[in-house]
């Protein structure tokens, strides 16, 4: 997947499984008890960590030992 199909598919809210060397991970969407939206992300079957922003997810969020944004083109989208 590239970084900008990864990117336009957060930005519409997108929910997403993805795989990324044999494990499965979760992207999708709330609202908090403030009102504030969020992205939710994380390994599926897992409490998903949750980030304010498409910034902030992609500089935040590991994918194993490696940051998200390292490894956006090595990942596998499994719900096209």
């Amino acid at each position: 997947m590239t970084e900008k199909d990864f990117q336009q598919n957060i930005e519409i809210k997108k929910e997403m499984e993805l795989l990324y060397r044999g494990t499965r991970f979760t992207v999708n969407y709330g609202i908090d008890n403030n009102g504030k939206e969020y992205i939710a992300f994380g390994e599926e079957n897992l409490p998903l960590k949750r980030f304010a922003t498409y910034g902030q997810l992609v500089n935040e969020a590991m994918l194993g030992f490696s940051p998200l944004r390292y490894s956006i083109e090595s990942l596998e989208l499994l719900n096209p």
